[in-house]
């Protein structure tokens, strides 16, 4: 056996030094090489890889530092510097092709590499990944990444230790690929280890959802502590639905796992953000729905036209989407199945009923396909608390479920702004009150039609004063050129004094003073200064800015600290 071994090694250290695909010479006893002076930063590296034997020269006595690794050929180094430890590797007689043997002894020990990425380079990232998996982990990239700083491996390039820092993505160079292999001798790693089935216990804290980031134009994510886990390489990002977020780069669309892997690929030509564990992708020029594994659930049969009125309704809600027959939209069910009568238009189901025009007309459908209230309203809006604003012969009201007015048509659609359709907008019920035009100024109404707040924001007047629906407990107005906030009782409790503003939203509003953004509490108090050229309202506690004199966008916290590294 120990005879059978010996050879064994002796085949391992031919393959490593004669890698035929790049033409390698034979080991030197020492560095002489054309394009490694003494001043490279890696000559130590190249040195102590030659005296070791794990890599070697070109004929025309250059090393190519710089040139990249293929995930065979650094498989092989790996291998051969287990070896040269005294594991005692079981190699089977090598194939036809020149890596074949380590491919065997890498796939009985479990470790993340595949012979149809074998002429590929190997990507920072997936050396992490192969090293952890040597030391008897399988961890994702990211997770893969922080072993190698947790066992002091690697610093990350430009000292900076961050997953960003690691350069992940970035692929393997000849001398790096030496300096990996290295670090594990000088830490006394020598031990080769195979990799368990299931996923080794994470490193990082799992996030529900990452965020997408943009950096010198191109996109990333980061979870909600500011870790970047998806360094920034797409040409687009879009937040997370539902744990995974739409992702584009060279013309097709994929999605990321929340531990930032490219968990469905780059295939589709368009898609859409998941809802109730569907997302409606294109293929072509025709639709379909993939589950959260990438998997069809509904084949690529739709046309371009189930795109209703700018993506209305084509995401599923409440279990039902939307989809065009001819030149008329009917409901599909989550099995594709087609559950209504085709309708000149339709809304998406909203707290069991869907709006559905026929002719002129608008009625309400359930969730059986049944007319629940028969077509007869000029405008009518999805159901808001309970209650759905229809309007009839330029007068608009509130209905129940059962399709009889609770509220009944009082009030003028006339000075309404239009909604997409090119009808008047109605207003909806929010937090218990809903806006209404009262002769030609708005106020609100409660559940009961009584004006609660009379009406005192004028359309009319040369600044065109208005109003907003309620949020977190108060609702934006505008009076004159400055925008304020007021209570439901009708008192501004935030005067109006800002030049822009948006709804509260998680207990802080952001506004802007003099060119720059900021966010104020409930009091009208700054709680981070104005300070940014562009900022979002927050959620899950981030918000979105862009800093004066940047075109990047970063995190901030609820205290103003910057989050993204």
């Amino acid at each position: 056996m120990k005879k059978y071994r010996k050879n064994c090694l002796n085949m391992v250290a031919a393959g490593v030094l004669a890698w035929s695909s790049v033409g390698l010479t034979a080991a030197a006893e020492s560095i002489s090489f054309q394009d490694v002076s003494p001043a490279y930063w890696g000559y130590d590296t190249i040195r102590w890889g030659v005296e070791q034997r794990l890599i070697s020269g070109f004929p025309d006595h250059t090393f190519k530092p710089d040139q990249f690794v293929k995930e065979s050929e650094f498989l092989a180094m790996l291998l051969r510097y287990y070896a040269n430890r005294g594991n005692a590797l079981t190699f089977q007689p090598a194939g036809t092709y020149w890596a074949d043997v380590y491919y065997r002894q890498a796939e009985a020990y479990h470790w993340p590499v595949s012979r149809e990425q074998s002429d590929r380079p190997i990507k920072r990232g997936s050396v992490a990944k192969l090293i952890a998996a040597s030391q008897g982990f399988r961890y994702d990239t990211n997770n893969a990444v922080q072993y190698l700083y947790n066992q002091g491996l690697v610093k990350g390039r430009g000292e900076t230790a961050s997953l960003t820092g690691f350069a992940k993505e970035s692929y393997l160079t000849r001398t790096e690929a030496v300096q990996f292999i290295k670090n594990l001798a000088d830490k006394s790693i020598v031990q080769a280890k195979q990799a368990p089935d299931q996923p080794s216990a994470p490193l990082i804290p799992p996030s529900a959802k990452l965020y997408p980031f943009t950096q010198n134009g191109k996109w990333g994510y980061m979870d909600a502590a500011g870790r970047v886990l998806v360094d920034p390489q797409y040409s687009n990002a879009r937040p997370f639905r539902e744990g995974l977020g739409a992702v584009y780069v060279n013309g097709k669309w994929g999605f990321v796992g929340a531990n930032g892997e490219l968990a469905i690929p780059l295939q589709f030509d368009d898609v859409k953000d998941f809802s109730e564990g569907l997302a409606a992708v294109r293929v072509g020029y025709k639709y379909g729905y993939i589950n959260q594994k990438g998997q069809w659930v509904i084949n690529p049969v739709y046309p371009l036209g189930s795109l209703y009125e700018y993506d209305r309704g084509v995401n599923f809600q409440e279990g039902f989407a939307v989809v065009a027959q001819g030149n008329k939209y009917a409901f599909i069910n989550k099995s594709g199945k087609v559950v209504s009568a085709a309708y000149d238009e339709v809304m998406p189901f909203r707290e069991g009923l869907a709006a559905v025009r026929v002719g002129n007309l608008w009625g309400y459908i359930d969730k059986t396909g049944k007319l629940a209230v028969k077509p007869q309203f000029d405008i009518a809006n999805d159901f808001h608390e309970g209650l759905a604003a229809v309007a009839r012969n330029g007068r608009y009201g509130y209905i129940g479920k059962t399709g009889a007015y609770v509220i009944k048509p009082q009030f003028s659609v006339e000075g309404l702004n239009y909604n997409y359709s090119g009808a008047p907008r109605l207003f909806d019920f929010h937090e218990g009150l809903a806006l209404v035009m009262i002769n030609g100024k708005y106020g609100y109404i409660d559940k009961t039609g009584k004006t609660v707040i009379p009406p005192a924001f004028d359309t009319r007047n040369q600044t065109g004063d208005y109003a907003t629906d309620f949020s977190d407990g108060l609702a934006l107005v505008r009076v004159g050129y400055r925008f304020g906030y007021i209570d439901k009782t009708g008192k501004m409790v935030i005067p109006a004094q800002f030049d822009a503003a948006d709804p509260f939203s998680e207990g802080l509003a952001r506004v802007r003073i003099k060119g720059k953004d900021g966010f104020i509490d409930k009091t009208g108090t700054f709680v981070i200064p104005p300070q940014f050229s562009n900022a979002r309202s927050f959620q899950d506690g981030l918000a979105l800015v862009t800093a004066d004199g940047s075109n990047d966008q970063t995190y901030i916290d609820k205290k103003g600290n910057r989050v993204t590294e």
